[in-house]
């Protein structure tokens, strides 16, 4: 059973992140879902800071239930590349006030490289919403992160899931840069 249900939050994760990439509102709901499944087992099995990311998550895709148009191409049209200056320095700020909690409360045994992959998760969603091309930059960071990490570990289940996560991220960041430009040109006046 615990194999079916990894199997099947993997799928509903990377649909997620296909959906976003191609700018669909449903890439909210399917968040909910995996986010609520992933809140309770990470709730049971004591990893608080995944917890605590899973309930943010929750909030900021309610959010993007919101946010988000119904139709793709509107969603699109509205996607931005705003400075990356101050989303790396919301990452170090959130690292570095997570890290005291995780050092002196949780005892990681990796606690600099949980709390960046948070931060980055924290604020790649955040910047999701908010259509920022630069929450795909943070997802392709965390997920240059974990697939060494599961190298190291030898957990290849790991490994498998982060290089879909490293593709499917890349194919965003395609997608997002495309639409962007698109937008770009179409705003030039035509004799630009």
């Amino acid at each position: 059973m615990d194999a079916i249900l990894t199997i099947l939050i993997t799928i509903a994760q990377i649909t997620t992140v296909y959906l976003a990439a191609r700018g669909n509102r449903w890439t909210w709901i399917f968040s909910i879902a995996t986010g609520l499944i992933l809140s309770y087992n990470f709730f049971t099995d004591r990893h608080f800071m995944s917890f605590a990311f899973q309930v943010y998550s929750i909030l900021a895709s309610i959010g993007g239930v919101f946010i988000w148009k119904k139709k793709s191409e509107d969603n699109r049209r509205t996607i931005c590349w705003g400075n990356p200056l101050w989303p790396l320095l919301a990452v170090a700020a959130i690292a570095a006030a997570t890290y005291f909690f995780d050092t002196h409360v949780l005892h990681s045994n990796l606690p600099t490289l949980d709390c960046a992959i948070f931060a980055l998760q924290a604020v790649a969603t955040y910047l999701m919403v908010r259509k920022d091309i630069n929450a795909w930059i943070c997802y392709l960071i965390c997920d240059a992160i974990y697939i060494p990490l599961g190298i190291m570990g030898g957990s290849y289940k790991w490994l498998f899931i982060s290089a879909c996560f490293l593709i499917t991220a890349t194919y965003g960041f395609v997608i997002f840069v495309k639409a962007w430009r698109n937008t770009k040109k179409s705003s030039l006046p035509p004799n630009a």
